[in-house]
């Protein structure tokens, strides 16, 4: 992933790190010690709920004359690349039933019949998922597994686009009861959110963990007999794709953080619910973990697995994404007994506890290895996963960075200001500013009584210069303020002496005769 991209990740991400210092991320599960550290509870505000539409129309399908008639229709659509032929196909290949091919037929033409009828934004976005369907059919990707969540995702597209405005990017929706969370995707219209869709799952799961007398069990079954519907297979595994593009990846691609909060929320619901069915989903779902990218997300990383935030990234490592992978893992192995489960944590446990330190810069936590400073959310999201993997396995390599982020949140910027010694009026300066952490900094010179100048910045950690050029002789004093994202400030003073400016040496007689000479 070029630089570029890495730069703008945390900023796209912006709103999903908001939702994810949750509580059902960060929270131990059931069966750990009762003094371990908690979170908020969790809330789906942001979410808006939109009232659930009826089922399209289905269109008439033929019954098949014969298995000879079958045969013979599947060598014939063979080699064709379009939605029509990969949904007939997987009818007559018997993965789709006579009904589920008859609606999914039904939805493809009433979206189609959208994309011409609407006008403006409205169109392009309904323009934009035909294409992202069309283009999945046309490298061959558009098979059975995945015809669920595409076809979802043009369903709610085009009851949203018919009678809706534009919302605000990242927006997140849900339709009546149907648990699966959308995001608006600018350009690409409403997408399946899996990663605040399985938060929203996990968080109910471990509500019933922790209080099983209050638990809406039905309630539970439901949502995640849904949710394991949707999964798609890939190389093997099941796996919830975000079927759209990001961040310089294209449609298909799955987050280790996403799968690990999938196998968590179905760990913690095979013990809640004592439904033996979700153990088998989470197993199904560690592919991932066990698969390089882009087919999975395993990296290898020192005497481990890094698990990758984005499988088309592979060169990207996020903290918070991987360790919330191993906690995931963690559960599974602990609430489902598996030892494939057990096996991939200690293989991310052993590369993530030496690794943390590369995130750690003495006042503020990274977003990526070797990348900017994280913004305030995603800090205190890293903080709540270290906090939660010290409960989970008490090792110092967990604990102590726990300590040491949440300490960051209450240590104001360090700073150190330097401006060269007696400076001359009318003339450039440089004063030298650092910061130990990304802050907001105002800048002042004054003399005594009056403001003589006041810079603001936005910066991350660093030295930075500042120009400066003092109008008069005198004594003038030099503050620094910074505010890091946290809040407290950090302060740094010096008094500086302006000298008058240097006077123009005269020129003698014999110097402005070789001149006119």
């Amino acid at each position: 992933m070029d630089s570029d991209v890495l730069r703008r990740l945390p900023v796209a991400l912006g709103a999903l790190g908001l939702l994810l210092v949750l509580a059902v991320l960060i929270l131990p599960s059931s069966g750990s010690r009762t003094d371990e550290p908690r979170a908020a509870a969790a809330s789906p505000a942001g979410i808006v709920t939109l009232p659930d539409a009826a089922a399209d129309p289905p269109l008439a399908v033929r019954a098949p004359r014969s298995d000879a008639w079958r045969k013979s229709e599947l060598r014939r659509i063979k080699g064709s690349r379009t939605v029509a032929a990969a949904l007939r196909r997987a009818w007559l290949a018997r993965r789709i039933d006579a009904a589920t091919y008859a609606g999914y037929r039904g939805t493809w033409a009433r979206t189609r019949a959208a994309a011409t009828r609407l006008r403006g934004t409205s169109a392009r976005e309904q323009q934009s998922v035909l294409a992202l369907a069309r283009g999945l059919a046309a490298d061959r990707r558009l098979d059975s597994s995945r015809l669920g969540p595409v076809f979802l995702t043009l369903r709610r597209n085009t009851n949203f686009w018919s009678s809706r405005q534009p919302p605000r990017a990242k927006q997140r929706f849900v339709f009546g009861r149907d648990p699966v969370v959308f995001r608006y995707e600018p350009g690409q219209g409403l997408q399946i959110h899996w990663l605040g869709t399985w938060g929203k799952a996990n968080g109910r799961a471990r509500f019933c963990l922790e209080k099983p007398k209050r638990c809406p069990k039905k309630a539970l079954r439901r949502e995640l007999d849904r949710l394991v519907r949707l999964a798609s297979r890939r190389s093997g595994y099941d796996a919830y794709e975000s079927l759209y593009r990001f961040g310089g990846g294209g449609p298909g691609w799955v987050s280790g953080m996403t799968q690990g909060t999938a196998v968590q929320a179905m760990a913690r619901a095979r013990r809640a619910i004592e439904a033996p069915r979700f153990g088998s989903s989470a197993r199904r779902a560690l592919g991932a973990f066990e698969q390089p990218p882009p087919a999975g997300i395993r990296v290898p990383d020192g005497a481990g697995s890094h698990y990758l935030m984005y499988s088309f990234a592979p060169g990207l490592r996020i903290l918070n994404g991987n360790l919330q992978a191993i906690a995931g893992l963690y559960d599974a192995a602990q609430l489902t007994g598996s030892r494939r489960a057990r096996r991939l944590f200690r293989r991310g446990d052993r590369a993530a506890r030496p690794a943390i330190g590369r995130y750690d810069t003495g006042a503020w936590s990274l977003y990526a290895a070797q990348g900017r400073e994280a913004t305030l959310s995603y800090h205190r999201l890293v903080d709540g996963f270290l906090e939660n993997l010290c409960a989970r396995t008490r090792r110092d390599a967990y604990c102590a960075p726990a300590k040491r982020f949440g300490r960051y949140l209450r240590e104001p910027t360090r700073v150190q200001v330097d401006v060269p010694s007696r400076p001359r009026a009318r003339r450039a300066a440089s004063i030298a500013v650092w910061v130990s952490k990304r802050s907001k900094v105002v800048v002042s010179v004054a003399r005594p009584g009056r403001a003589s100048f006041e810079r603001v910045l936005d910066v991350g950690r660093g030295q930075y210069a500042v120009g400066w050029v003092p109008p008069l002789t005198g004594t003038y004093r030099v503050r620094v303020l910074a505010q890091g994202p946290s809040g407290p400030r950090g302060e740094a003073r010096q008094s500086v002496r302006v000298r008058a400016p240097a006077r123009a040496r005269p020129v003698r007689e014999k110097e402005r005769g070789k001149k006119t000479a």
